[in-house]
């Protein structure tokens, strides 16, 4: 078989650009992703048996903004001529990901069209009337697998029902097969594979840069789902409110053939989230001799708070960088998110951090109902709290979380184009211009913060790792 591998692009709608002066958008600039589409890696690790290609579109586009998705993407079928394209799509990539389902299908209606990712996990029927023939609904990694290979033996009439977390489509009817989150605990570890790794030599030609630091990256998966079910977030939907922390030894040996990246990133939504797991990986990683590399990690600040003997061991093994969901500057607003957390604990968990040589990438979610008093709030805890780097992402409820069924009335735009979180999608309190100018001013005393933590902590050696 022959498998295309899509991410599409995130398209640049950038509301807050339209207000900012050139100091702020040098400052939101910092905010970027940088890294590959993990979870293309992923699935082509369990597909050796085949011809497999990775197509990373939004790559593309972030390095040449005249970059043509579906021009693109009708050449690359000419020339591969895949008998199965799968894509991968969040909430604002969803557009695109219906273009790119067309060209597909007009180009061969027999191909099959399988996507996946947060965006289909969580709202299935969105896809209803598009040219999508299966949704793979939560971890993929195994059901894709099992999609290929029931598709190679039966071409022409596979038969996709006893393939568990599946939608298929046909016309406008969506029929879901059994769901595995319902299946037992240990049986779902069957759907893990752990012992089989990323196929990272895909995307090995976009060669993939954190900027200022001139530095490969690439991820690595320590853990599936969450431990938290904070009301923003989906994440934990995917393996049904499970967390489950992979074996550290597998862990190790995967890290073993990643010498070629310098930066490697635990893409996990809390790595610590087990913390007797996550002491005895970062131990194994002192004494494993493994290559010097630039860590980063998301940690919560409970965690940090519980547990600082752990901040320091992984400090040791070569963890640099921490992002850490900061979220609100009050109590009462991080009870709104369903955090399970306090103000304190971000204060103290910082304040453990700094001490401890992190380099802190901490990141608060600004609401559009917010007035002056609440950016003066915000303004103040940042400047009293300074980290590394600050970024500010606007509140925007996602499709199929609870704060989607919360505040669904509210919005005011429909696009998903807008859903990257520097766009406010409900009404703003303040006039638009001036809850911009707002945001845009927050992004400036971000580096008003990092020059005060750098006044008090010394400059990071190796230079800055805020862009990742």
């Amino acid at each position: 078989m022959k498998i295309l591998l899509l991410n599409p692009p995130i398209p640049y709608r950038f509301r807050m650009f339209e207000y900012a002066d050139q100091e702020a958008k040098d400052a939101i600039s910092r905010r970027v992703l940088i890294g590959p589409p993990f979870p293309l890696n992923i699935i082509a690790g369990m597909l050796d048996k085949h011809e497999v290609i990775i197509i990373d579109q939004k790559t593309e586009l972030d390095n040449n903004l005249q970059y043509n998705a579906e021009e693109d993407l009708a050449k690359e079928l000419e020339k591969f001529n895949p008998d199965i394209v799968g894509i991968t799509c969040i909430t604002a990539q969803y557009n695109y990901a219906k273009k790119l389902l067309s060209i597909i299908k007009k180009f061969n209606k027999k191909i099959l069209t399988v996507v996946g990712g947060l965006h289909p996990s969580a709202v299935p029927e969105d896809f209803i009337g598009s040219d999508a023939d299966l949704l793979v609904l939560g971890l993929g990694k195994v059901i894709f697998h099992d999609v290929v290979e029931e598709f190679s033996k039966n071409k022409d009439n596979p038969n996709f029902e006893k393939i568990p977390s599946l939608a298929i489509l046909n016309g406008n009817n969506l029929h879901l097969t059994q769901s595995l989150n319902i299946c037992s605990y240990q049986d779902y570890l069957g759907y893990l594979r752990d012992d089989v790794f990323p196929n990272r030599k895909l995307t090995d030609k976009y060669v993939y840069t954190v900027n200022v630091l001139k530095k490969t990256i690439h991820y690595i998966c320590t853990s599936y789902g969450c431990t938290d079910k904070c009301n923003f977030c989906s994440l934990w939907q995917l393996t049904g409110g499970r967390y489950i922390y992979r074996d550290a030894d597998l862990i190790v040996e995967e890290l073993r053939g990643m010498d070629k990246y310098d930066v490697i990133r635990f893409s996990d939504a809390h790595t610590f989230g087990n913390i007797k797991k996550a002491k005895e990986l970062f131990e194994k990683i002192i004494d494993s001799n493994l290559p010097k590399h630039i860590y980063f990690a998301d940690v919560r600040a409970d965690s940090v708070v519980k547990h600082p003997d752990v901040m320091q061991l992984a400090a040791k093994a070569g963890l640099k960088v921490v992002v850490m969901g900061l979220e609100a500057t009050s109590d009462e607003e991080l009870i709104k998110y369903n955090k399970k957390s306090t103000i304190q604990n971000t204060i103290d968990a910082l304040k453990i951090l700094n001490e401890n040589g992190y380099l802190v990438n901490g990141n608060y979610i600004v609401r559009p109902d917010y007035d002056e008093k609440d950016f003066e709030r915000v303004s103040k805890f940042v400047e009293s709290n300074p980290i590394y780097h600050s970024g500010f992402t606007i509140l925007t409820p996602f499709p199929g979380t609870p704060q989607w069924e919360e505040m669904k009335h509210e919005i005011v735009i429909t696009d998903f184009d807008y859903y990257n979180l520097t766009n406010a999608v409900t009404k703003t309190k303040l006039p638009e211009k001036v809850f911009y100018d707002k945001v845009a001013e927050l992004y400036k005393l971000s580096v008003k913060s990092t020059e005060k933590y750098i006044s008090i902590y010394g400059k990071p050696v190796g230079g800055p790792a805020a862009d990742v």
